[in-house]
């Protein structure tokens, strides 16, 4: 168990119903009913830093909210926070802003292949991977991840011959992965690095949740590992998912190879994505200025939470499979030993246990039988939402189904 930080109060519950947030006011349109516990969509029950608060307000007071400028601040503040929290030196040339990591990784993927090329990912994965290859006119190509012991692996065998097909142009990875909450380790990493150099496939690296990692595990930055890693890789990060400021829609790309920057800007001037969020930009960088103890006591806090939620299904819900994820604030709930339908089971954790999670099979078709859970709200909400699911499945335990 984790000892927890308590001089930030993450147990105060901050309603955000009526306030036009996805999580909490899209219950009716994602779930077909209102009375459901909302632990879906990957943002945070948590406020903002005071830092970031206050930025927001500080601007706000002014009455004309024109094109912004990119000040050298914000470029330092990203160049300073990668270095310190990741250990990686970056020059502030490659160093590209977006809207947001999934429009940038649909850019990447039209910048730096052709239609009918393959894209490798590795499901069960963030659904919107699909999407971005599917919609750009791309193959997707799977490189299934292995459940082995209950812990996600990368098949390093299927992976290989993936790679060597010179038709598969490029490697999605998400690392930490969403939804095993996997921190891969570095000699994973290596070994991912390798093969791709070997058959010359650049990686597009989502490392959105890189700040979000427990105790005990280290994110890597993949393209760090080296000259031909940085160079034949995009990095895309955010402040989003860790200060949680999702809803301002701003990220970055960190490309260092020239060419394939010059690639991406191109199809970033076709599209005329040349502007940004003025309060994401402010928001980005006085989080990652000020931002170090908020993240710190939330970590605590949230690494808390994964602990509770372990223990309550390992305790009261025996035949629910859980691991600990390594980071993010998401976990991958498996409830096959009750349903390997996707629809039975959504059905029954809306209707019956009323609590609203991811469906797994939204993850690609290894995810049949998963549900995937934010763990980044109130302990009391939690709890409240895992009672709820004991309550429902010791009904069919008690009626002797599945």
């Amino acid at each position: 168990m984790t000892k927890e930080n308590t001089t930030f109060n993450f147990d105060q519950i901050i309603p955000r119903h009526a306030t036009g947030c996805s999580k909490w006011d899209s219950l009716e349109k994602v779930f077909g009913s209102e009375d459901v516990l909302p632990l879906w969509v990957a943002d945070m029950d948590f406020p903002s830093p005071e830092a970031v608060i206050r930025k927001i307000n500080e601007r706000a007071s002014h009455p004309i909210y024109g094109y912004n400028t990119q000040e050298s601040s914000l470029y330092q503040s990203i160049i300073e926070w990668v270095k310190s929290r990741h250990g990686w030196q970056i020059e502030k040339d490659w160093i590209l802003l977006a809207p947001g990591v999934v429009p940038s990784i649909a850019l990447s993927i039209l910048a730096l292949s052709e239609p009918g090329d393959g894209i490798i990912i590795q499901p069960p994965v963030y659904p919107p991977f699909f999407a971005s290859i599917k919609d750009n006119d791309r193959e997707i190509v799977l490189n299934p991840l292995l459940l082995k012991d209950g812990r996600y692996e990368i098949d390093f065998e299927d992976l290989e011959e993936k790679l060597s097909n010179s038709k598969n142009k490029l490697l999605l990875l998400c690392s930490p992965h969403n939804p095993v909450g996997r921190v891969w380790k570095e000699e994973e990493l290596r070994k991912i690095y390798e093969l791709c150099q070997k058959y010359k496939v650049d990686v597009l690296s989502d490392e959105i949740h890189n700040d979000l990692v427990f105790s005990g595990h280290k994110h890597t930055v993949f393209a760090s590992l080296g000259t031909p890693a940085c160079k034949q890789s995009v990095t895309f990060m955010a402040a989003s998912k860790t200060f949680n400021i999702a809803g301002l829609n701003f990220s970055f790309m960190i490309v260092p190879c020239q060419r394939r920057r010059a690639l991406i800007e191109r199809w970033m001037h076709r599209l005329h994505i040349n502007r940004n969020n003025l309060f994401g930009v402010l928001a980005t960088e006085v989080a990652y200025q000020e931002g170090d103890a908020w993240l710190d006591a939330l970590l605590s806090y949230l690494e808390k939470n994964a602990d509770v939620l372990v223990d309550f299904v390992q305790t009261r819900l025996p035949r629910v499979k859980v691991n600990k994820p390594e980071g993010t604030y998401l976990a991958w709930l498996d409830f096959r030993a009750y349903f390997t339908n996707a629809k039975e089971l959504e059905h029954f954790l809306v209707h019956t246990a009323k609590v609203g999670l991811n469906s797994g099979a939204n993850f690609g078709s290894q995810g049949e039988g998963f549900a995937r859970i934010n763990l980044a709200t109130q302990r009391s909400i939690l709890l409240e939402a895992l009672n709820r699911i004991e309550k429902a499945l010791l009904a069919i335990d008690r009626n002797g189904k599945k």
